[in-house]
């Protein structure tokens, strides 16, 4: 058993030294976002009240959640109408700046649920599409807290292409490898997380004429479906 241990962490660092002597001589990707994540969604809505957030209840707690994720732009943004609300929250990582298991593992299963939330369903690679479009898989899960329950869309997309949170027996340790056996070597293509919450289901909302607009800023930012991924 502890040959077999030496042997595997033997194999992990030579990886590792190779992945960093890699990394070292080819460049990222260049990045495809051209503008601000603020101006890509809408802040007017008609009939809308849109107010922007700190990631935290302070600008303190919020600078630090900046400093700890280390990402390049992100977005909190919520939309309310009588009794209808949802709101938007957009990360983004430039190429080569995140890992992929650092950039996707901040999930309402962690954060929410750390936060006193409980998740009451779960589901992965649930269909999410609209008339005009149809878009990659989303995770999705349904999160209570103090009576309110929050049902929640969520994405992680490297390199264009979401990732999916299902988990089929694969032990972590080995997670990295799975990572370059999936995705190739290069593994530092640029990232969104984005989160779409709401009181209301999905098909309520795309009743919402306005909400259009903000499928659009989605399929902006890649998380449309490519021809040759249909």
């Amino acid at each position: 058993m502890k040959k077999l241990i030496l042997i595997t962490g033997s194999l992990l660092l030579a990886s590792a030294f190779g992945l960093r002597a890699y990394f070292a001589l080819v460049p990222p990707p260049e990045p495809t976002l051209e503008q601000p994540l603020a101006t890509i969604f809408p802040t007017v809505l008609t009939g809308w009240k849109v107010e922007d957030h700190e990631m935290a209840e302070s600008p303190e707690s919020s600078a630090r959640i900046s400093e700890f994720l280390n990402f390049d732009d992100a977005l909190f943004r919520t939309y309310k109408k009588g009794g209808i609300y949802f709101a938007l929250y957009v990360a983004y990582w430039k190429p080569g700046t995140a890992s992929y298991r650092w950039a996707g593992a901040h999930t309402p299963d962690t954060c929410w649920v750390q936060n006193g939330w409980t998740c009451t369903e779960r589901q992965n690679a649930v269909p999410f599409s609209s008339k005009n479009a149809e878009f990659q898989p989303a995770e999705f899960g349904v999160y209570e807290k103090h009576g309110v329950a929050q049902k929640v869309y969520f994405w992680h997309l490297v390199g264009g292409q979401a990732m999916t949170y299902e988990q089929k027996g694969m032990p972590n340790i080995f997670g990295a490898l799975v990572d370059i056996q999936k995705h190739g070597l290069n593994l530092r293509q640029e990232q969104f997380f984005i989160r779409l919450s709401s009181n209301c289901d999905l098909d309520t909302l795309k009743q919402q004429p306005e909400f259009r607009q903000i499928l659009n800023g989605l399929e902006n930012i890649g998380l449309g479906r490519r021809p040759n991924w249909l």
